[in-house]
């Protein structure tokens, strides 16, 4: 079966409700990873407390959703014989009743896909809000009806093969290889139990 998978940018956006400093942050880290909390570092690096909490949403994200979802997609398209399109949904989201912050939260990709925005108490939504909806409305659409969301007025979606394209879903589309994986390469050596 054609798969469409994939996260959005901000799953661990929970680490911006207890911020730390990014002595702090490597300090969690030089007791989970240990030995490997240099290699760890260069990948979510530290060196401000502004890095560091963006690389503790960027943790949490893979910690929680992302990496999984990125095994099942490999291992998908390793032993599967239909295409794979992978996204990554970027487009940060205002403020609203119950979701504090700019973030493209976890979920937060899924009143785009249905054209469900104005269900969300107190969000005030942009016109980039609003186009990404219908492009993401027609993608989803498409891959349902087809097995490949690409169609007509829509940026190419690549698939997801031997090149790793993927598609950003922003105020602006974009495609291009994955320039994760050396995160999710790491993960795979090993995780360490992770408690928030």
């Amino acid at each position: 079966m054609p798969l469409l998978a994939g996260w959005n940018r901000d799953e661990g956006s929970f680490f911006a409700m207890r911020p730390m400093s990014a002595e702090q942050f490597k300090g969690m880290i030089g007791g989970l990873y240990k030995e490997r909390a240099a290699e760890f570092l260069t990948l979510y690096p530290a060196d401000t407390d502004a890095q560091a909490l963006r690389s503790a949403i960027d943790y949490g994200s893979d910690n929680f959703i992302a990496f999984g979802t990125w095994k099942w997609i490999e291992a998908h398209r390793k032993t599967g014989e239909s295409p794979v399109y992978r996204y990554h949904f970027e487009l940060a989201a205002l403020p609203s009743k119950y979701h504090p912050g700019t973030f493209a939260f976890h979920s937060d990709d899924i009143e785009y896909v249905f054209g469900t925005l104005d269900t969300r108490p107190g969000a005030v939504w942009r016109p980039e809000d609003r186009k990404l909806s219908e492009q993401m409305m027609s993608y989803w659409t498409n891959f349902a009806r087809t097995g490949d969301p690409n169609g007509p007025g829509l940026p190419v979606w690549p698939k997801y093969d031997t090149n790793d394209s993927l598609i950003h879903l922003d105020s602006t589309i974009t495609s291009g290889p994955d320039t994760l994986r050396p995160r999710y390469e790491f993960l795979l050596k090993g995780m360490p139990a992770f408690h928030f």
